[in-house]
């Protein structure tokens, strides 16, 4: 009975462990883009900041 006990609260954590790891990455790769994003379109915005 307790092996199942244990083996059953080591799988929740697992579990758990898995879908923040995946929401971590997820969240990480947003951050990425949008960095990216921002970065690559600054020039562009300066262009027409400059003829404005």
């Amino acid at each position: 009975m307790s092996g199942s006990l244990i083996a059953i609260v080591f799988a929740g954590l697992g579990a758990f462990l898995i879908i923040s790891a995946l929401a971590f990455v997820t969240v990480l790769i947003g951050v990425l883009v949008n960095a990216m994003v921002v970065l690559l379109s600054g020039p562009l915005i300066d262009r027409f900041v400059k003829d404005s």
